[in-house]
């Protein structure tokens, strides 16, 4: 019986370290609202002809509502439980509409198609990530979407508001 106690002790410790760390360095997990998504992607609209990149997926919510609309979608997730529900999601979405990759976006090249990011990170993580966008050869890139907090020093293009679904930040992208 022990043994059968520790291999469950490290496989809840492999899982539960990196989706802590995962929310240390992005944000913790809290699903995107439909309604405040579905509004967002109305306003820029979202379809067949784009490639959104969600970077820190979690779910999966936003690359399915993408695809939905017909776009191809890309998402990159730390946390192996979230990557996990995310690829189950993923699963009836066609093959060669979706690629989910299990890793720390910081540390990846972004798909040359990309015209659309998504992001929901904590306001001490913006920073970096505009640092790390201006590195990337986004060159089809329009929009970077940010729910819930503003990008610090870049004035929004857009600013989606739902009263109880949350806030989308829409920026064009000038990075």
């Amino acid at each position: 019986m022990f043994s059968w106690f520790l291999i469950f002790l490290l496989l809840f410790l492999l899982v539960l370290i990196p989706t802590a760390y995962a929310g240390l360095i992005g944000a913790p997990y809290v699903p995107t609202r439909r309604r405040a998504l579905e509004k967002a992607f109305d306003a820029i609209g979202v379809s067949s002809a784009d490639t959104i990149v969600d970077l820190g997926c979690g779910d999966g919510g936003v690359l399915i509502e993408a695809a939905r609309r017909g776009a191809r979608v890309v998402g990159y997730e730390l946390s192996p439980l979230m990557f996990a529900v995310a690829w189950l999601r993923l699963l009836r979405l066609p093959r060669t509409a979706r690629r989910l990759r299990w890793g720390n976006f910081f540390n990846q090249t972004l798909p040359a198609e990309t015209t659309i990011i998504f992001v929901f990170l904590m306001p001490k993580h913006l920073p970096r990530l505009v640092a790390y966008l201006k590195k990337q050869n986004l060159s089809h890139a329009k929009y970077l979407l940010s729910y819930t907090f503003a990008l610090p020093g870049v004035t929004p293009r857009q600013i989606i508001q739902t009263k109880t679904y949350g806030t989308i930040y829409v920026y064009n992208f000038k990075f």
